[in-house]
């Protein structure tokens, strides 16, 4: 399993025991199902927010993979959904009551590698070559 992977999951855990919420942040792809509701269409475009409590989620289980199973509520009748997480499907998992956030910068490199896109830290780095000093 990635190390990443296993951050993510005890950062989850930690998260759910000391706040009693956490947020798991996916993309769309085949391989991850959410029960019958599936994605929409703007979720299978922009990704999907799931929120866990200690009152809407069963049988949380890891494979071995990274991949996530449990059975999750959704609505306001916290109507149970079997879902399948893919590991790679898997982009970040965060906690605003906590105020942190674990993104999975291995998803950009891939990504990257399949398209010319730019990372979001593209901007935001600068050179440290005119501030080295030479030696003459």
């Amino acid at each position: 399993m990635k190390t990443q992977l296993k951050y993510l999951q005890n950062l989850f855990y930690d998260l759910l025991n000391d706040y009693g919420r956490v947020y798991l942040v996916i993309k769309y792809s085949e391989r991850t199902a959410i029960g019958n509701r599936g994605f929409t269409e703007e979720e299978k475009e922009k990704g999907l927010v799931l929120v866990f409590t200690s009152k809407n989620h069963k049988n949380i289980q890891w494979a071995e993979d990274g991949s996530l199973i449990t059975s999750l509520g959704f609505g306001n009748s916290n109507r149970p959904e079997n879902c399948f997480l893919h590991s790679e499907d898997i982009v970040a998992v965060y906690s605003p009551d906590a105020g942190v956030k674990f993104d999975r910068w291995d998803m950009l490199e891939a990504e990257n590698a399949e398209s010319p896109k730019s990372s979001p830290a593209d901007g935001k780095i600068v050179s440290l070559e005119n501030f080295r000093k030479t030696k003459e």
